[in-house]
């Protein structure tokens, strides 16, 4: 049976990702950090429909704990067919107020948690392997108060094509997918008028965590590498 790592799997596009892989025959691990409630409520869910969950708590932000996750799917699972890279954190604030424990705490989980998640995959992974990094719209574009956000999202991007790259004669994928709005707690603090200007202002529609979990798989399966999927 094909394995799936599902980074930041307890919440949202996560936990949407989770079933879908989970659903289409995959043995899936859910990384979670804080959300253990919602973790176990998931693996119980899924379980129930006779899928197979497995946790593991991990900061992504730490690279300790990435490098023994992955001696985790190594030694358990012997193998991983697809990362999701979807763990993420945000922050809305102008540029002059940032902290640098601000800064350290979105690059750390986004950037630097996907580079080393991606690194610790590859040696268990062989041809017909595949990673997908969950950026960001706004890793394709600056927006106003997104600064470090919108760092953060612009390097998984250069991430993805760089490895994408990289390994183009491995027979290992690696793609992004770049999502608007989605209807998770995220975005819970914008208003119905803060949603219909950036839509239009974007020309984007607003996305369930279900829909992008399943461009998430299809990118995962296509056999194609290097694709920055931007969702309209």
């Amino acid at each position: 049976m094909k394995v799936a790592l599902v980074t930041g799997g307890s919440r949202g596009i996560g936990a949407e990702t989770v079933k879908y892989f989970a659903r289409n025959g995959y043995t899936v691990i859910l990384n979670y950090h804080r959300s253990m409630q919602e973790a176990n409520d998931l693996k119980r869910q899924m379980e129930q429909e006779g899928c197979g969950v497995h946790l593991y708590k991990a900061n992504v932000a730490d690279p300790v704990q990435v490098m023994a996750m992955f001696y985790f799917v190594k030694h358990y699972f012997k193998r991983l067919d697809v990362l999701v890279n979807n763990a993420g954190i945000s922050l809305s604030a102008m540029c002059r107020d940032v902290t640098i424990d601000d800064y350290d705490a979105v690059m750390n989980t986004n950037a630097r948690g996907t580079f080393f998640c991606a690194k610790h995959a590859l040696p268990i992974m062989t041809s017909g392997a595949s990673i997908v990094n969950v950026s960001s719209i706004w890793g394709l574009q600056g927006a106003s108060c997104e600064s470090v956000y919108s760092m953060s999202k612009f390097a998984v991007v250069g991430l993805t094509k760089s490895l994408a790259l990289e390994l183009q004669h491995t027979g290992i994928s690696v793609n992004c997918i770049c999502p608007p709005i989605v209807a998770t707690d995220m975005c819970a603090d914008l208003t119905a008028q803060d949603i219909a200007e950036f839509t239009e202002r974007t020309g984007t529609r607003v996305y369930t965590p279900s829909q992008v979990a399943e461009q998430i798989f299809k990118l995962a399966t296509c056999g194609e590498t290097g694709q920055i999927l931007q969702l309209k």
